[in-house]
């Protein structure tokens, strides 16, 4: 391949047969710090908002992400649904039929959950995840 990419904070190090070319990143910006020189982030927008490139490896490179200022953990997190259904697929041959999984997660451990499911789930995909208010009797949540 001709072409490699190396991400490094809001820079991408693109090089090119040979030779190397710097690219910065529409949402990173080099700023002066007082203590020690940090690049902050500087969004597009006044209210903190704005799109940037998805530069970094990723199965949706070369599209654009939304990006905002957040409110406060405690805050935010009050505003999630107390559960996800997380819906996997396993489609193999091994299987007489595709198979569909519902995984009742709640919100404080979603990020966890998904992780490991993208890290160690085998054949077991992700297919899709939803917001749920209260999860079945069944999945011992409650």
């Amino acid at each position: 391949m001709d072409e490699a990419d190396r991400r490094t904070g809001g820079e991408t190090e693109r090089r090119r047969d040979g030779e190397t070319e710097k690219t910065e990143s529409s949402v990173v910006g080099r700023q002066s710090s007082v203590l020690d020189g940090d690049r902050l982030w500087v969004p597009d927008n006044p209210d903190g908002s704005g799109w940037a490139d998805v530069d970094w490896v990723s199965a949706v490179r070369g599209s654009r992400y939304r990006y905002r200022h957040g409110k406060p953990h405690d805050e935010a997190l009050a505003l999630l649904p107390p559960f996800y259904r997380v819906v996997t697929r396993l489609d193999t041959p091994a299987l007489h039929a595709p198979h569909e999984n519902s995984y009742y997660v709640p919100r404080e451990r979603l990020a966890d959950f998904l992780a490991e499911l993208a890290l160690a789930g085998g054949a077991e995909t992700i297919w899709h995840v939803e917001p749920c208010q209260t999860p079945p009797p069944e999945s011992r949540l409650l």
